[in-house]
């Protein structure tokens, strides 16, 4: 990781606790901490488990994007824009950091955050992430910059929404047969936030699909449904090198 997309620049060790084995070598800044400095920067109530804290920077593969761009930019956001995973407002930070883990297990090419959604490296997203965010390419930016992506690639949109709740469209349903239709197409998958689900700009520029549930239940949460959506959508060949 020191030497990829994003740097250490200071180690924060439990005292009496032993260097990790791979940043022995490091030429990375080492300081000694006792428990109670442990948990107040862990943001943990118990950090029996915790010995190691390391300050990092934002990695290069972060963009977060302003009215200073030109719509040619969008060629180098993502290495492998052949799958991306947009997030429409999703404000929990643990629900964010599970879908860019997934993301990054099943070989998307990256994440795109639209207006509403809470910060990537937020402690508990970088938890839930388990070190997808220093891995995944992510930008941030408004619909403006996502439909340049959308024209400059050919993209097809699909957007996450419940079978029975209310649409502009009929949603499709997830399949195998979906799945294999879309292999060879560039796809861009929106999922909602977890109160308000889909914005109004998303509904109208997208693909609805659901996933078949049986029962009554109404919907599923963002991160399991997305997660759902991600392993069904995967791209064929791999594309993203974990």
């Amino acid at each position: 990781m020191q030497d990829r997309n994003a740097t250490i620049d200071c180690l924060l060790l439990l005292d009496k606790a032993e260097i990790p084995e791979e940043l022995a070598n490091l030429p990375i800044p080492i300081v000694r901490v006792n428990s109670m400095v442990m948990k107040k920067l862990s943001g943990l109530q118990s950090t029996e488990s915790i010995e190691t804290i390391g300050l990092m920077k934002i990695p290069s593969t972060f963009r977060n994007l302003d009215d200073n761009w030109q719509e040619e930019d969008c060629h180098g956001w993502f290495p492998f824009p052949h799958r991306i995973l947009v997030l429409d407002g999703i404000q929990d930070p643990g629900n964010l950091g599970t879908l860019l883990r997934s993301a990054l297990a099943f070989r998307w090419g990256g994440v795109f955050l639209l207006p509403g959604c809470c910060d990537p490296f937020n402690e508990k997203s970088l938890r839930a992430s388990r070190g997808a965010s220093f891995q995944l390419p992510i930008v941030s930016g408004t619909w403006i910059h996502l439909q340049s992506l959308v024209r400059k690639f050919h993209m097809k949109i699909m957007a996450g929404h419940p079978e029975n709740g209310e649409q502009l469209s009929p949603a499709s349903r997830l399949s195998q047969g979906l799945a294999d239709s879309l292999a060879d197409m560039a796809l861009c998958l929106v999922l909602g936030s977890e109160g308000g689900g889909l914005s109004e700009k998303t509904r109208q520029v997208s693909e609805l699909v659901s996933i078949p549930m049986a029962g009554e239940f109404e919907s599923l949460n963002v991160s399991v449904a997305g997660g759902i959506f991600l392993y069904m959508l995967q791209p064929r060949e791999p594309v993203w090198d974990v």
